[in-house]
């Protein structure tokens, strides 16, 4: 065996082609379920600071106490790469409802984006309660 033979690679036409790829387009296509987008969505929710999920709610009334260690109520319409989200929370008091639901926009739209790579092109939030502080403030009288 000669050293010019060692390593040579077959150009020829005829040459089989081990590691060939297909086109990227003829390989298939990835789809997100909306289930994912809710789960990502509803986690996203926990990561922002005096969010958390609201209280379960029967005929409109709360049950119970917001639910802290739970991902957020979510539902999500995906149609391609772009979906839609509505989601329930609840804001700890006396925090600013506005910035809090701008942080939890922000949050949802980078977590499910970098997890799913689905593009959210509208997040709902209903604000179903806002906890009150723990100790009551003293008043003067």
């Amino acid at each position: 065996m000669n050293a010019s033979a060692v390593g040579a690679i077959d150009d020829s036409p005829t040459a089989p082609r081990a590691h060939a790829l297909t086109e990227p387009a003829d390989r298939g296509t990835l789809t997100v379920s909306a289930r994912v987008v809710e789960r990502v969505a509803g986690y996203a929710v926990t990561l922002v600071p005096e969010v958390t999920a609201a209280p379960r709610r029967v005929l409109g009334v709360n049950i119970g106490d917001a639910r802290p260690q739970d991902a957020a109520a979510v539902d999500a319409r995906v149609e391609g790469a772009t979906a839609t989200v509505e989601a329930t929370i609840a804001v700890r008091w006396p925090t600013s409802v506005r910035e809090a639901a701008d942080q939890v926009r922000r949050q949802i739209r980078n977590e499910v984006t970098r997890i799913t790579d689905v593009r959210i092109d509208h997040v709902d939030l209903d604000v179903a309660s806002m906890k009150m502080p723990v100790e009551p403030r003293r008043r003067v009288q």
